[in-house]
């Protein structure tokens, strides 16, 4: 893989957003893209909202630097001062075809890579992006599928606000317009969550497990659990193939339902981590 240093942002400022839309990575499949913080004061804390898309559809919207990281953190990657990285593809995959599965394949999707950051109040902030590239998926001899040649990972983002404590309360979470996704993992950033049960056609994959459970499993498969953070993860032992699809073979959506307990009244941030069509976002 290559690492490209792409284009400067127009502008970069504090208390302000730095947008940039470019054509640089044309023809090329990007597997990741690097943050690279500078100036006097700037750190993961202050990136209020990050988004990526391209042709008009956002594969990450609204995450802030801090969620990213801890998102990075569980999955055991590394986590270093004034940088910090988003992968569509997957470092923790079992086996290199997973790895590049979620690559964003701009051989394919056409229309400028969009990057936009917010910045909070640091103090003289400097901002770069890198991608980490490779050929096109079909030239990578890994025998994607076409449906996988245009796949991209993607994470949706939900807001759920129980009012007060729950229990096993169902709540729905955004998995694209249209359907069609697999869903790596659900992750759910709170105050008050403390168990949560996910079932697929009234079948329980996930039962009402307490965090302290959920932590407790995800760590012998090499995960990093993190403060706050609620991870249903349908891959924890990094083999792609056991993302659940969100369609059934005849093309009808699965009855998909999660159901959450909190302690209290609390704001929940979901992000659903999945592939997906660009269109169907």
């Amino acid at each position: 893989m290559d690492v490209i240093k792409i284009n400067p942002f127009p502008s970069v400022a504090a208390n302000a957003p730095s947008s940039l839309a470019t054509e640089q990575l044309r023809g090329s499949s990007i597997h990741g893209l690097i943050f690279e913080q500078g100036g006097t004061t700037f750190t993961k804390a202050h990136m209020t909202k990050i988004r990526v898309g391209a042709n008009g559809k956002n594969f990450i919207t609204d995450i802030s630097g801090d969620q990213l990281q801890d998102l990075n953190d569980y999955d055991g990657l590394a986590a270093t001062a004034n940088y910090v990285m988003w992968y569509f593809g997957d470092p923790t995959a079992r086996t290199i075809r997973g790895q590049h599965m979620g690559d964003l394949d701009l051989s394919v999707h056409r229309g400028p890579l969009e990057i936009e950051v917010t910045i909070g109040g640091a103090t003289a902030p400097t901002l770069q992006c890198y991608a980490i590239i490779g050929p096109p998926k079909a030239a990578m001899g890994l025998g994607f599928t076409d449906a996988e040649l245009i796949s991209v990972r993607s994470l949706i983002r939900t807001v759920v606000q129980p009012s007060a404590a729950v229990t096993r309360k169902a709540e729905g979470i955004g998995l694209g317009s249209g359907a069609g996704a697999r869903i790596r993992k659900m992750s759910f950033f709170h105050t008050n969550l403390t168990r949560v049960e996910f079932k697929k056609q009234g079948i329980i994959k996930h039962e009402d497990l307490s965090d302290a459970l959920n932590d407790a499993y995800q760590a012998d498969f090499g995960r990093v659990p993190q403060a706050s953070l609620y991870v249903v993860d349908r891959i924890v032992d990094g083999n792609q193939g056991e993302a659940d699809d969100t369609l059934r073979p005849d093309g009808q959506p699965w009855n998909l339902q999660l159901l959450f307990t909190t302690s209290a009244a609390d704001t929940i941030y979901a992000f659903a981590d999945v592939h997906t069509a660009p269109q169907l976002l």
